[in-house]
């Protein structure tokens, strides 16, 4: 996002956008190889174990080991401190002050930004101890079709069709957000964690994404035709 407030034209975030999905897909899709290398190595329990990058440098020395270990520490630290400091500042600035209205000052902001992140740290501490039990890679899995379906259709749509209007970005974000969560919520997994028999679940797959995503991108579309003479395009209003 931090590109979309650097590049000097609307034809360089769209370059931007290229590269940056070309990067970040090629780091995930290289993660399944070294998944595979360290099943293949013997060096985990593929059922069981979450920390096959480590364990797999560790059998090439403990150099290697101590270098993507402090890596994935470091990660890890950055990860949360950031996405804990966006929500905090999404909560006060946009909820608080813009949406419902409420014209804090600055301190107010600032109080209401650390309290924020207190808060949205207790719910990912209280989260993450119910599902302790579960592979991380799972729920890195789960994370990723919320997101996806949350902002990619609107991301893609906004920088390559002229046609997407606000209230369809909106709608998208609404609808593929929504829909993952639901999914997830009904999945066999989750079942499992309600005490129930995961036959039982209302959909017999995990992950929410195949649905979820195509579902936000029809909204987006749907929705854009429909408000085209109702309200500004997007493109229109950056421009304004």
């Amino acid at each position: 996002l931090i590109r979309y407030y650097t590049v000097p034209s609307q034809a360089a975030a769209r370059k931007s956008t290229i590269v940056g999905i070309a990067a970040i897909g090629f780091f995930y899709i290289l993660t399944l190889y070294l998944g595979l290398g360290a099943m293949t190595n013997g060096v985990i329990n593929i059922t069981d174990n979450n920390m096959s990058a480590p364990l797999l440098a560790l059998s090439f020395g403990v150099v290697l080991f101590s270098v993507i270990s402090s890596l994935a520490f470091a990660t890890v630290l950055g990860t949360v401190s950031g996405l804990i400091v966006a929500s905090a500042g999404a909560v006060a600035h946009d909820l608080m002050d813009n949406f419902l209205g409420m014209n804090m000052t600055e301190k107010g902001k600032v109080t209401a930004g650390k309290v924020s992140a207190m808060v949205i740290g207790a719910i990912a501490i209280y989260l993450g101890i119910i599902f302790e039990g579960m592979n991380v890679s799972f729920l890195v899995g789960w994370a990723f079709a919320v997101a996806a379906s949350a902002n990619l259709p609107a991301i893609l749509m906004i920088l390559f069709w002229k046609k997407t209007t606000a209230q369809g970005v909106a709608s998208s974000i609404f609808v593929g957000l929504t829909s993952a969560l639901g999914l997830i919520l009904i999945s066999p997994d989750m079942w499992v964690r309600y005490g129930l028999l995961p036959a039982d679940a209302p959909i017999q797959f995990n992950s929410p994404a195949a649905i979820s995503i195509p579902a936000s991108f029809i909204a987006l579309v749907l929705v854009s035709l429909v408000t085209q003479k109702k309200g500004a395009m997007v493109e229109e209003g950056a421009e304004a």
